[in-house]
């Protein structure tokens, strides 16, 4: 089963490999160029993810360790930064781009457990009081935890900046249910579960209809507007391996596109 595994995953990065950076990455490059800096080089930061990326290592089984988080905290942080870019105080604009990176390092937390926001927002409190957070900061971080899941009714924040950080922490963490999914996550939850080549193709139908759901859910107005086409191309990949799939395991003539069984 790992050597059909790992076939379809040289061919999802293969098929990946043909598409074109999404707009987003082109059209605020130097935001994101920026968040990266302040990723690798602020020193709250680095102390932060010298503690917490130890306890992501649990969730790398299931495609959401490190690698994930880190992604998601760059692009939390990136669409922070872009929609405050017009406000007209400063003086916080950088700290607030560092609780999305935070938000964004520690929404996975608790990955692998049942109820993983609100168990990952409370083990977050834990670990946060131990840095120079203030109980304000650390609230909203905890609060953009707790509302990152999809199909779930995210609670009210207190005060628009934290509202901001929590959409865009929801936001960021759906960007990955583009080619992300394809390329990594996918193939870890895959392993880690033990899917055979039947399981895969039961559940494909099931599974881009979900991706497809998340379309209409972006929050922030940057996530309404550049989120649906990060989506879609992780729709178009989708079939695609889907497609590769059926020919894979001789099943063309029993599923049609969608996997259901043809009358």
């Amino acid at each position: 089963m790992e050597k059909f595994l790992e076939k379809l995953k040289q061919k999802a990065f293969f098929l990946a490999s043909r598409y074109e950076l999404p707009s987003f990455y082109s059209k605020f490059y130097h935001y994101h160029a920026r968040v990266r800096h302040i990723f690798f080089s602020d020193p709250l930061i680095s102390i932060i993810r010298e503690r917490v990326e130890v306890e992501l290592e649990k969730a790398d089984c299931l495609g959401h360790g490190v690698s994930h988080s880190r992604k998601v905290s760059w692009d939390c942080a990136t669409l922070i930064s872009i929609e405050l870019s017009g406000i007209s105080d400063k003086r916080n604009y950088k700290r607030f781009i560092i609780l999305g990176i935070i938000s964004g390092l520690f929404h996975d937390i608790c990955r692998v457990e049942e109820n993983h926001a609100e168990l990952g927002a409370r083990k977050a409190a834990e670990i946060l009081r131990n840095y120079p957070l203030s109980p304000d900061e650390i609230g909203m971080v905890c609060k953009a935890i707790r509302n990152h899941e999809a199909f779930v009714k995210p609670l009210p924040c207190s005060d628009p900046i934290s509202q901001i950080i929590s959409d865009c922490l929801y936001d960021a963490d759906k960007f990955r249910w583009g080619i992300d999914i394809f390329t990594s996550t996918l193939w870890h939850m895959a392993s880690y579960k033990k899917l055979t080549e039947r399981d895969l193709l039961e559940r494909f139908p099931w599974g881009l209809d979900g991706i497809r759901k998340i379309q209409n859910t972006f929050r922030t107005q940057t996530g309404k507007l550049f989120g649906p086409e990060i989506i879609e191309q992780g729709l178009m990949l989708g079939k695609e391996i889907y497609r590769f799939l059926l020919e894979s395991c001789g099943a063309g003539d029993e599923h049609n596109h969608y996997g259901n069984k043809r009358n």
